[in-house]
């Protein structure tokens, strides 16, 4: 049983998790972009371009709006459903505003999103229309100017008169990161290049939420962690990131004042019913509790072999407590990664 005087208790954070859906989509969520254009002869020429979430209504039933805007005027709005078959554009208007349903719905991203998958639709690139058949060529380490994410990457082509080749690097729970569109015609060869300058997730409404109890009262909180270096080694499963920052990243060392700690696992071929554990251990916090004491665990059914999962690490109403902590991600019962974390001043 645990016995924890309250004031310690205030001082640790309850781990609060939940499966990323393929894109943020709380109203007031943006995405901040800079976009570079070289056509032939001509020197680049760079936009910022911003894509900003909202909600409303199609059809009797609740979607989110995405608005492209730039130059601060809105160029594009998109009607999308985020579910369980993946990113679907609903609607569509241009800068005059007008919406016009798409039949059948365009997919922008099909669910599972994995390796080899694949989805056609007819849509847009540079401002051209052509036939797009996109496949998931893998995931790899992509740096853009808001950081290095874990992404998957896709490809589109499409040959005719008009040659255009797209290559989009897309994040589960953060979004397209990356986009590189190349169009060659008769004597013009254009290149354009997206990335992400910045992520805004807006919190969740306060009613949504659920209550930011301190510590979760669970058996398994009283006993110690398990020596990292008795637990058998796993191939590489899971690639995890533990950052102040909610597009990801990799952060050890974080002041006693920090809002949020974002922790996040994204899985590679996971067996299915795969269980993904979360620990969060307090190994050195002086006296107030003994070494290596697990404050809180969570753990999550992968829904598919390539799934991810976002926690937050929320600063407790009395600070955080300075000292050495870790985090363990279990698979199956079994320690595959380890990351340790240090809080000060």
């Amino acid at each position: 049983m645990r016995r924890l005087l309250p004031a310690v208790v205030l001082l640790f954070a309850a781990i609060n998790g939940r499966a990323d859906p393929l894109l943020p989509t709380t109203e007031g969520t943006s995405w901040e972009y800079r976009s570079t254009e070289t056509l032939t002869g001509a020197a680049p020429v760079q936009s910022d371009i911003t894509v900003r979430a909202g909600k409303t209504t199609l059809d009797g039933k609740e979607v989110v709006k995405l608005e492209t805007l730039s130059g601060g005027a809105v160029s594009k709005t998109e009607l999308v459903s985020v579910d369980a078959n993946g990113i679907a554009c609903l609607a569509r208007s241009g800068k005059d505003g007008k919406i016009a349903k798409l039949n059948p719905p365009e997919p922008i991203i099909a669910a599972p999103l994995e390796t080899g998958a694949t989805w056609e639709l007819e849509g847009e690139a540079a401002k051209n229309r052509m036939h797009q058949h996109f496949t998931v060529v893998g995931e790899e380490s992509v740096t853009v100017p808001a950081g290095t994410f874990q992404a998957f990457h896709l490809k589109c082509e499409d040959s005719s008169l008009v040659s255009i080749k797209l290559d989009r690097w897309f994040v589960p729970g953060t979004g397209l990161v990356r986009e590189a569109t190349v169009v060659r015609a008769p004597g013009m060869l254009q290149n354009v290049v997206l990335e992400l300058t910045k992520l805004t997730v807006a919190p969740e409404p306060v009613a949504k939420e659920p209550s930011a109890a301190p510590v979760v009262e669970t058996p398994s909180s009283s006993k110690k962690a398990d020596n990292s270096e008795e637990q058998p080694a796993l191939s590489k499963k899971l690639t995890v990131s533990v950052s102040s920052d909610q597009g990801g990243g990799l952060k050890t060392n974080f002041k006693s004042d920090i809002e949020n700690i974002y922790v996040r696992w994204h899985g590679h071929d996971l067996p299915e019913g795969a269980k993904v554990r979360v620990s969060w251990v307090a190994e050195d916090v002086g006296d107030l509790v003994e070494p290596n004491f697990v404050i809180d665990e969570t753990e999550t059914v992968a829904p598919a072999p390539n799934a991810s999962a976002r926690f937050t690490l929320g600063r407790p109403p009395d600070g955080w407590a300075e000292g050495k902590y870790r985090l363990e991600f279990y698979l199956d019962g079994n320690l595959t990664e380890t990351v340790r974390v240090t809080i000060g001043k």
